[in-house]
């Protein structure tokens, strides 16, 4: 585990159990730089490669992990049919989503396990 992981993984937690709670919060995750320039708590990106071919996936950064030099990203998928969120995975900043590495093929698998419509 990296440096301050279980701090990470702790706030993080938090950050997952507040948004299962708050529907406000929910309708966020998919407003493209919400939170930008630590405006909010959390900065929201589309993984625009992957949206270009259709599917529904986007990337949390938790300002304050950031703020201590703890560099995660939390990548998720949402359902629309049921306005339901999917974690996952969780990363380092220095996760570049490329195809090719395993984490994110594993995160594609994961998407299309699940059986979230694709969008051309």
């Amino acid at each position: 585990m990296r440096a301050g992981g279980t701090q990470a993984a702790a706030t993080i937690v938090a950050l997952l159990q507040e948004v299962r709670t708050d529907p406000r919060i929910q309708e966020l995750l998919t407003v493209d730089h919400f939170g930008e320039h630590a405006t909010e708590s959390f900065h929201v990106r589309r993984w625009v490669e992957q949206q270009r071919k259709g599917r529904n996936l986007w990337r949390i950064k938790i300002w304050d992990l950031e703020s201590l030099g703890l560099t995660y990203r939390v990548v998720y998928a949402l359902d629309p049919r049921f306005r339901r969120y999917y974690v996952l995975g969780v990363v380092h900043r220095d996760f570049d989503y490329d195809e090719n590495d395993d984490r994110t093929k594993r995160m594609l698998a994961a998407y299309d396990s699940l059986g979230i419509p694709t969008y051309a």
